[in-house]
């Protein structure tokens, strides 16, 4: 079987092994942010949930203006974009570890670093498919998660083995080494030949087409369902269950190696049996999550769902694959991936604010509560969307003419 898989890499376009290893490695600096960001927080700073709630703002604001990011370098080739991303994600995560002594200095350095790893997904994507066969978008894209998975349990090992031996010193050094990671990720992305099909056309900066309703109403639901598990999921196990940076960092790394079978798997069932039946099932796993954290204080069942909320992201490449079956043409793709993006960050950016006022004035269990009714909008837009897998009716034979 390794024999099999090194052939297999060996045979593999050049350009396409930089790109995973590119992947790989700024998926390690991912690994280590989502294992100790909010152990770092709690920490360093002593946030009470309605402050940890509000600085969920400031942290995807530069979701919310990757549109506009990528409508200032449409003209740029993708590849560099993943260059530039790397640098500012480098620069933001090695701000946080060395430059952030007072609040406000860690939220700058928090944006720079923000501002990268949400223009990379951008990037992600839409190198993903060009990377991809037809018919084979959705196995490609999973492909590329898995590596990012596998690069996060990479990440959340070494914030696992830091806490053992860093001592006070460990998010100067975790965050140092996700810092050389993403640096090292640049180097490979600038190995990468730029391509025509990288740049969007003329006057193609921002696409927003009726066409792509249900694609935008997605974003929308997920930016909502997503910043709560990211946000508030985590918080939980760490101020209600006491959950160490250990813990979290074993989380990340069990949800990071399911992940790596798992998302490859994902994209593969999409491309067999269809984008609205994974955003379906997805939407039931949803209620049956935030039943739990809201029903539950068994421990294991709430590491298990944390788990399991962390595999579901993978819709993301339902939702890649759904864009890419009904686009007009292919230069819409960038422009509306990014309009999503950004439309998810609008959500993102003021539902951590809710959610931690509902918090503080009716306790964390209501939070979840006030999920499972976006977990409803999201079944009702999945039974809503047409993917091109439902069977058409057959037409009605014609009524028999009856002689006069």
């Amino acid at each position: 079987m390794t024999a099999g898989l090194l052939a297999r890499w060996r045979a593999a376009d050049p350009a396409f092994r930089a790109f995973l290893l590119g992947v790989l490695l700024f998926g390690v600096n991912a690994g280590v942010l989502s294992a100790a960001f909010n152990n770092y927080l709690n920490d360093t700073f002593r946030l009470t949930s309605e402050q940890r709630g509000f600085l969920e703002f400031p942290r995807e604001l530069p979701g919310f203006l990757v549109v506009f990011m990528a409508g200032l370098l449409a003209a740029v080739p993708v590849r560099n974009w993943a260059v530039m991303t790397s640098l500012l994600t480098a620069a933001g995560v090695a701000g946080l570890a060395f430059l952030s002594p007072a609040y406000h200095l860690m939220l700058v350095w928090m944006l720079v670093w923000s501002s990268g790893s949400h223009l990379f997904m951008t990037v992600e994507s839409v190198m993903g498919l060009r990377f991809a066969k037809e018919g084979g978008q959705g196995r490609r894209l999973g492909q590329i998660s898995g590596v990012t998975n596998f690069a996060a349990i990479a990440g959340a090992g070494a914030v696992w083995l830091l806490a053992r031996s860093a001592g006070p010193r460990l998010y100067e050094a975790a965050f140092l080494f996700a810092a050389l990671a993403s640096v090292a990720a640049a180097f490979l992305f600038a190995r990468i030949p730029a391509s025509d099909e990288d740049r969007a056309p003329r006057g193609r900066r921002f696409v927003i087409k009726w066409r792509y309703r249900w694609y935008y109403l997605l974003n929308i639901l997920f930016g909502a369902r997503k910043q709560i598990f990211l946000t508030f999921a985590p918080w939980v196990l760490v101020t209600v269950y006491g959950a160490s940076p250990a813990l979290m960092a074993a989380l990340a790394m069990a949800a990071a190696a399911a992940g790596v079978v798992f998302r490859q798997a994902f994209g593969e069932l999409t491309d067999r049996i269809g984008e609205r039946r994974m955003f379906i099932g997805d939407a039931l796993i949803l209620l049956g999550i935030c039943a739990g954290f809201a029903f539950s204080s068994f421990r294991p069942l709430l590491y298990f769902l944390f788990v399991l909320d962390n595999l579901m992201f993978a819709t993301r490449i339902a939702r890649t694959t759904y864009l890419n079956r009904v686009a007009e043409s292919k230069a819409d793709i960038a422009p509306t991936i990014s309009f999503g993006i950004t439309i998810d960050h609008a959500v993102s950016m003021t539902i951590p604010a809710a959610g931690g006022l509902l918090w503080a004035a009716y306790g964390y269990k209501s939070v979840f509560l006030a999920a499972s009714l976006l977990a409803v909008a999201g079944l009702m837009t999945a039974l809503a969307i047409d993917d091109g897998r439902r069977k058409k009716a057959a037409p009605a034979a014609p009524a028999p003419v009856m002689p006069d």
